[in-house]
């Protein structure tokens, strides 16, 4: 299977320049736990978790920009990378969450851990069925 099919909606992304308050208020309203942070409207230049926030919140003024808490230089793979390959890429580089990228480098999603292992484990439930109802033929 290839990461691209994992993504389930389109990412959410914040304005290099804005404030974390804008950032949490977006993170908010789409139900998500990061935005990429972006130049031009489209090339990512970091990521932002709604840990980044708490963190910045308890340790320093809650009027930061993006920019100043941020992950930059995000990891990503391509839209055609193998889930396997993501999750080794995810675990060599300790992330939770990675971008994914057309061929042209631009943004078309984020996928994270959690993404991966609901995957997995409705993959494995699917299975599972399959042998209950071939051991209940039996």
């Amino acid at each position: 299977m290839l990461i691209e099919d994992l993504i389930t909606r389109a990412p959410v992304t914040v304005p290099k320049g804005s404030h974390i308050s804008h950032a949490a208020r977006r993170m908010g309203e789409s139900d998500v736990g990061s935005v990429v942070v972006v130049v031009d409207e489209k090339e990512p230049v970091g990521i932002l978790t709604d840990r980044d926030i708490a963190l910045q919140v308890a340790s320093g003024p809650e009027d930061a920009r993006v920019e100043e808490v941020m992950t930059a230089h995000p990891v990503s793979v391509e839209r055609g990378t193998d889930v396997e390959q993501c999750i080794e890429r995810m675990g060599s580089h300790e992330v939770r969450r990675i971008l994914v990228l057309d061929q042209n480098g631009e943004l078309v999603g984020v996928v994270s851990l959690d993404d991966i292992v609901m995957h997995l484990s409705n993959t494995l439930e699917q299975a599972a069925a399959l042998i209950r109802a071939e051991v209940a033929r039996v």
